[in-house]
């Protein structure tokens, strides 16, 4: 056992968590319920972790390795996990609005049932990458590609690729990614 301390990525003052455990992860997984909201854990080795349900808001997870763990429930909004490693790792129901996912390895990562990932580019992508060629027609694969690469705002998206963004988000619909049809829909 060592003595283990987790500190605001705002304020190495704040001790969010302290006391003798194996490793961080032991210390997070029995301290699921903890509020870890501003954890700074960049670069921390949290592969196959329980973290079902963490309070991970606005955590600093850049380049940890989350390989394998179980992020179900986990509310992970506003979460910094640029460079991390999410291959295989359990997302379902995870909160990952306004989460940095930039460079984040999502390979295997099973990403259904998880919510508030409209912002997303990256996660966009990702469900992108799972879907065969065929599923998209010539224009389909135009707008896809434009929102990838200049990571369009909605109204753009609206504006520049009307229908063919209507039919790729209800093909991502019939796959359970439901968020990006419903939204467009309320667009005016």
């Amino acid at each position: 056992m060592k003595e283990i301390k987790i500190v605001s990525k705002y304020d190495n003052e704040k001790v969010l968590l302290s006391g003798k455990y194996e490793s961080i992860k032991d210390c997070l997984e029995k301290n699921r319920c903890a509020y870890l909201s501003l954890a700074d854990l960049s670069g921390a080795d949290l592969s196959s972790a329980n973290l079902s349900s963490a309070y991970l808001s606005s955590a600093y997870l850049s380049h940890a390795d989350l390989s394998g763990a179980n992020l179900s429930g986990a509310n992970l909004s506003c979460a910094n996990l640029s460079g991390a490693d999410l291959s295989s790792a359990n997302l379902s129901r995870a909160d990952l609005s306004s989460a940095n996912l930039s460079l984040a390895d999502l390979s295997h990562a099973y990403l259904s049932s998880a919510k508030n990932y409209l912002s997303s580019h990256d996660f966009f992508q990702e469900i992108i990458k799972r879907q065969s060629v065929k599923t998209f027609t010539s224009s389909e694969w135009v707008t896809i590609g434009q929102i990838i690469v200049h990571r369009l705002c909605w109204e753009t998206i609206k504006n520049k690729h009307k229908k063919p963004a209507m039919r790729v988000f209800k093909k991502l619909s019939k796959v359970g990614f439901k968020e990006w049809e419903e939204h467009y829909k309320e667009i005016k």
